[in-house]
């Protein structure tokens, strides 16, 4: 039997497959704890992680989830679901919890404390330290996306003073001790450069920190980034087969 890859839809579930003689590996997205963070985006090592309709998912006006994954380009190796800071992804095999690359070993233990994410009652792991920047003269305004999609937050629109009602305020507020650093709403930003993140720090154990997996993961997490990047980006898509080309548009998935 040679390898099979499929991608399917359950419920609240988004499962891609990849079905071999003696094994199955599956990697579960869970939809509902998804945030389009992206950090998953950021650390892929075969790009196989898509950027989905972040705002329109969120606020639930389209049934798309905010991340895809491409099972051409996946390896199943789990990094995405090891450094979701939302737990939306496990690693399974044979339906069984797996981790290919183990903590303590190859990589470390990510610390920091547990959050509370008010958009959908769950935790988050903060794990991550920076500075995050909203350029009031790039942002267009009025759209709010960013507000809508940040899971602590942390994002606000500014209210004048009422004894100073005529003074300029900065089109929207970032609580820098909140924020998450997880970059939700740098990805969702229509606007190029509106939305800067500069991660700064990476809380985590000594323990599985020297292999290069890591180090290689940290550097892309501790690259500055800002809104449109990834639209910038080439991302080749890989037809079955192995043959590169431009992917046509997907449907969307149905619930099976």
């Amino acid at each position: 039997m040679t390898r099979v890859s499929t991608v399917s839809r359950k419920s609240n579930e988004l499962i891609t497959e990849r079905k071999e003689r003696h094994s199955t590996t599956s990697l579960i997205l869970d939809i509902d704890k998804c945030t389009g963070c992206n950090v998953c985006w950021t650390i892929c090592p075969r790009d196989a992680i898509e950027r989905g309709p972040i705002g329109a998912s969120i606020r639930k006006r389209v049934v798309a989830p905010p991340i895809r994954i491409n099972y051409h380009r996946c390896i199943f190796c789990g990094l995405c679901a090891y450094i979701c800071p939302f737990e939306a992804l496990k690693l399974m095999i044979n339906n069984k919890p797996a981790e290919k690359i183990k903590r303590g070993i190859s990589l470390p233990y990510l610390e920091g404390e547990k959050v509370q994410v008010k958009s959908t009652g769950g935790t988050a792991l903060k794990f991550m330290e920076g500075v995050l920047k909203i350029d009031s003269k790039r942002c267009p305004g009025g759209c709010s996306t960013c507000i809508a999609v940040c899971p602590v937050e942390c994002l606000s629109l500014p209210v004048s003073p009422k004894d100073k009602p005529w003074k300029k305020t900065p089109k929207v507020e970032v609580d820098n001790e909140e924020c998450l650093y997880c970059g939700a709403c740098l990805f969702s930003c229509p606007t190029k450069m509106a939305i800067k993140l500069n991660r700064t720090f990476i809380k985590h154990s000594e323990e599985g920190s020297s292999s290069q997996v890591w180090k290689n993961m940290k550097e892309k997490l501790l690259r500055p980034v800002q809104s449109r990047d990834w639209f910038f980006e080439e991302k080749i898509k890989s037809a079955p087969g192995g043959e590169e080309k431009s992917a046509p548009q997907r449907k969307e998935l149905k619930e099976s």
